[in-house]
């Protein structure tokens, strides 16, 4: 019974000896700092960076490395391809048909897709519902740069 009483006291003793009991031990390799935590309600709120009558983009964040874009489809997305970079892209909301080289699919909320630089993809709203996205783009696409397959859309 000693022993038991004996760990008991032990088990409660750890956080006074360790920091906070919900606070982990800060790994030698661990960095200070923050990471990036933003709504997609906030986001929108800022004009899109761009705007394709078909589609409009927010920037979620943009650096030497990486681009991230929230993008709302309400129309179709030309054939067109990158050749300055790589797409991940996440469905968040609605349906889309996707042509990704010769594959098309149609995906919907919780779908991936990885777009690899220089292939050709299609996006094309499916139902009366919006579509949204979140590409990464490793590294940075400049707009500029792509090449359209299809007539580019006008707004």
């Amino acid at each position: 019974m000693k022993s038991l009483l004996f760990a008991a006291w032990v088990v409660a003793q750890l956080p006074l000896v360790s920091g906070r009991a919900d606070e982990p031990t800060k790994h030698p390799k661990e960095a200070e700092g923050h990471g990036l935590m933003v709504r997609r309600s906030e986001v929108m709120k800022k004009d899109p960076i761009a705007d394709l009558g078909v589609a409009r983009y927010w920037a979620v964040e943009k650096n030497k490395d990486v681009w991230s874009l929230l993008v709302e489809v309400t129309g179709t997305i030309p054939l067109h391809f990158h050749p300055d970079g790589v797409h991940r892209m996440y469905i968040l909301e609605g349906k889309l048909r996707s042509t990704v080289g010769k594959e098309t699919m149609e995906m919907g909320p919780g779908d991936y897709m990885l777009i690899s630089k220089g292939v050709r993809h299609k996006f094309e709203k499916v139902g009366e519902a919006k579509a949204y996205f979140v590409t990464v783009d490793t590294p940075p696409i400049n707009p500029a740069n792509n090449v359209w397959l299809e007539p580019a859309p006008k707004k």
